[in-house]
């Protein structure tokens, strides 16, 4: 039996509130173990369309400012984590769950830690689960936190 060993946690936000609450667990763990934590945000390929004509920019212009905006979030999303714990700012393009998946395999991450709305029915249906796909394509274990509410 392979002994459970946390070297390295991923831990995908999307800036959320509820995304956030999955960083006490990873951040107890890295400490416990000694491990790093990735903390990874995955931007869509395209820009919203929206966007690009609200700001009359063009879409490597809009590209860029919300690549810009994503770093900062990131930025400031990682000194939510203790000054003790080793944090690595990862900024991916893609399909949010497969940008994850691939990360995590191919980083030799050991624990991928995130959290889910908890959301069911109507509305679980229509916006789909990043974390339900992590689960079900991550060849590694995965910790769920359920959120407890919106604080956003």
């Amino acid at each position: 039996m392979k002994k459970f060993n946390i070297k390295r946690i991923l831990v995908p936000t999307d800036f959320s509130e509820i995304s956030a609450q999955a960083f006490p667990y990873a951040e107890d763990l890295a400490t416990q173990y000694g491990a790093e934590i990735h903390l990874i945000h995955v931007l869509e390929k395209n820009p919203p369309i929206l966007l690009i004509r609200t700001f009359d920019m063009t879409t490597e212009g809009a590209l860029e400012k919300i690549e810009g905006d994503a770093r900062k979030l990131l930025e400031d999303f990682k000194k939510r984590f203790s000054s003790n714990v080793k944090v690595k700012e990862v900024l991916l393009h893609g399909n949010d769950f497969e940008e994850i998946v691939n990360y995590a395999e191919s980083n030799q991450i050991d624990l991928i830690v995130i959290a889910t709305h908890g959301r069911t029915g109507l509305l679980h249906t229509l916006l789909g689960s990043v974390a339900e796909k992590v689960i079900r394509y991550s060849k590694i274990p995965v910790l769920v936190v359920t959120a407890t509410k919106d604080e956003n």
